[in-house]
């Protein structure tokens, strides 16, 4: 059901979010907006994201995948310029192809993972919209245990090299994402554990697997690094002008940290725990009626 998550019921801040002046929307994408195909919108989003734009509320992707793979249903819409990848550690000029805002995971930290996993194990290094990893396990992706839609992924952006470590080492730049998608439970704890007493990194966990970013990254950087940027630009947008919507754990700190944040109703229980407002699921035009209800009061 739409409306305030009552365990968590907050009557200032109910006060407060009625007066907000809102000026950027960050929508998560898999789980949000996209339906469960991972690919498309329905009219009803595609129609309140257009309404959105031409009050000149901006309208950004804030998403967990890398820009060369973001949906075009969205991308491909009028006013959509800006798009926050990889949870946050990467922020992208849409039309110019520019980087805005970058996070990245410095060589030196990228091969001190890599030399501390298991050689036979499944390891990506996201870099300038490539997915890299070693030539041996490319070529033998049917062994692995990994999710069609990312098995597409591969084959549209994947680069398979002969070392992965030698490959980190000409990333001046650094690498916005290690990414683990399967790995054995066991082994997942105990990388998890020693990952985690490093303050070197930031890490999502991915349900089979884990993500590695730089230390501090997170969407609701990525989100803050955006306004930063648009306020240098001459747009004056605060985090408080944000409303953000999301359904996965790596949505939490952007939700708690914008202005505004907003659940859908199929986000795990951690997720809607966190936030007031609890919009529909992603099948049934949650993210519309969130931007209906909240930036073009429609509902």
């Amino acid at each position: 059901m739409f409306g305030e998550n009552q365990e968590h019921n907050n009557p200032v801040k109910i006060e407060w979010v009625i007066c907000l002046k809102l000026k950027l929307i960050a929508l998560d994408m898999d789980g949000t907006v996209l339906l469960n195909d991972h690919k498309s919108i329905t009219q009803r989003t595609k129609q309140a994201i257009g309404r959105a734009v031409a009050r000149n509320i901006m309208v950004v992707p804030s998403s967990g995948r890398i820009v060369t793979v973001l949906p075009t249903a969205v991308t491909s819409l009028p006013g959509i310029n800006f798009a926050i990848t990889s949870n946050g550690s990467l922020v992208y000029d849409l039309k110019k192809k520019e980087i805005i805002y970058s996070n990245a995971i410095p060589v030196p930290n990228i091969i001190s993972v890599l030399q501390s996993l298991p050689a036979n194990l499944w390891v990506e290094v996201w870099h300038h919209g490539k997915i890299y990893m070693e030539q041996t396990k490319f070529s033998h992706l049917s062994d692995y245990s990994l999710n069609p839609f990312h098995v597409e992924v591969l084959e549209r952006i994947g680069v398979g090299v002969e070392n992965l470590i030698s490959c980190a080492e000409k990333m001046q730049d650094g690498a916005e994402k290690i990414n683990i998608p399967t790995m054995p439970p066991d082994l997942k704890g105990k990388v998890w554990e020693a990952l985690s007493r490093s303050s070197q990194f930031a890490l999502v966990d991915a349900g089979s697997g884990m993500e590695i970013m730089n230390t501090g990254t997170s969407k609701a950087a990525g989100i803050l690094g955006l306004c930063r940027y648009l306020c240098r630009k001459g747009a004056e947008i605060k985090m408080q002008n944000v409303m953000a919507i999301g359904d996965s754990e790596n949505d939490i700190e952007a939700l708690q940290a914008c202005g505004l944040g907003i659940a859908m109703g199929n986000a795990c229980d951690c997720v809607k725990k966190a936030v007031k407002n609890i919009t529909l699921r992603n099948t049934e035009d949650g993210a519309a009626v969130a931007i209906e209800k909240y930036a073009l009061s429609l509902v």
